[in-house]
């Protein structure tokens, strides 16, 4: 890395650290007690059942409706059918975000969008989601502006719950990911070639039946658009130590579906050996993680004695730092995959 790039990536760093902590004061809500009345105003018959971490820019809450408590006067003859009928979804994902700007707001539409679009088994299933300036019950002006959607919920673990369960376990590994590649397939060979870009453990939900749902589309990509962030090193968001080369420098014509496989030959790796091949030790910040992304070779799986050299050199070949050294397509991927795990 030259001395620029880690001026750049320092002025970043600084940027960075500044941007989120307006972001958690202004954009990044904590659950509160206001934020709750806010949702209880736009849908009284919402009954909280317990909050995830936060998310991005969102809180989220697990929950169900309850029928109820739907107020008289939209029961009534003639009455609003909003929220009629709710409580028959069971238990649910809520997402909110408040005060959102037009670039979030332009990320979180489009990821409702496509949820609504696919309609795939291994996406969470979009059941309602809406922008709010207004109360929907009363029509009263809101204090903030309000984005909100809510989700099927899904049985399941995310994966980083998981990560000490396939240590020297490369067969499961590969099934996973198998599963993984199966699941993004649809967003890759999309008419306008989607990119998840934010692969990671926390991203993975694992059912009971070993079935792997993929969430949190809030940073989805088509390849070869403008997009909606600025030029530049960094100025794409971004989950460091899981993001390629490429993204971490926001060079727009070379993130591809390959930049998903890049992040997932991170988790695999991660899985297998127990230790995350980029962020080696506590305490390392962002220019420690994109030069060691960007620059360091950690020891093979075969060197560590958790895999065979078949298997290792997969995952090796999956985080190559050029996305031309990564498999070529989607078919010879899932093919190496197949032959690699034993099947």
């Amino acid at each position: 890395m030259t001395r620029a790039m880690r001026v750049v990536i320092l002025a970043t760093q600084i940027t960075l650290d500044s941007t989120k902590k307006k972001i958690r004061g202004m954009l990044m809500p904590s659950d509160s007690a206001q934020l709750r009345s806010d949702l209880f105003a736009c849908f009284p018959s919402v009954v909280i059942d317990g909050v995830a971490k936060e998310s991005g820019q969102r809180v989220v809450y697990f929950a169900h409706f309850d029928d109820s408590l739907i107020p008289s006067d939209l029961l009534g003859e003639g009455g609003s059918t909003f929220l009629r009928g709710w409580q028959a979804w069971g238990k649910v994902v809520v997402k909110m975000v408040s005060g959102a700007g037009i670039v979030a707001l332009t990320r979180l539409q489009a990821e409702a969008k496509l949820l609504d679009e696919l309609q795939s088994s291994q996406f969470p299933k979009l059941l309602y989601s809406n922008y709010f300036t207004e109360n929907p019950i009363t029509d009263d002006r809101l204090a903030e502006s309000l984005y909100i959607s809510i989700e099927d919920f899904v049985e399941s673990v995310p994966l980083s719950d998981k990560l000490n369960n396939y240590i020297g376990k490369p067969i499961e590994v590969f099934q996973i990911a198998r599963s993984v590649v199966c699941g993004l397939r649809p967003l890759w060979e999309h008419k306008r070639k989607f990119v998840h870009r934010d692969v990671k453990p926390d991203n993975l939900l694992l059912t009971p039946k070993n079935e792997i749902v993929i969430i949190d589309f809030g940073i989805i990509r088509e390849t070869g658009a403008i997009g909606v962030t600025r030029e530049g090193v960094f100025q794409a968001p971004a989950s460091f130590g899981y993001a390629a080369p490429e993204h971490l420098a926001n060079d727009k014509d070379l993130v591809s579906f390959k930049t998903d496989v890049f992040s997932l030959g991170v988790v695999m790796y991660q899985l297998i050996s127990g230790c995350h091949p980029f962020i080696t030790h506590d305490g390392m910040d962002l220019m420690e993680i994109a030069d060691a992304t960007e620059n360091s070779l950690p020891p093979t799986l075969a060197v560590l004695g958790v895999a065979n050299g078949q298997q290792s050199d997969l995952v090796n070949q999956m985080m190559e730092k050029k996305p031309y050294l990564r498999p070529r397509t989607i078919d010879l991927l899932l093919k190496e995959l197949n032959i690699t795990k034993g099947t």
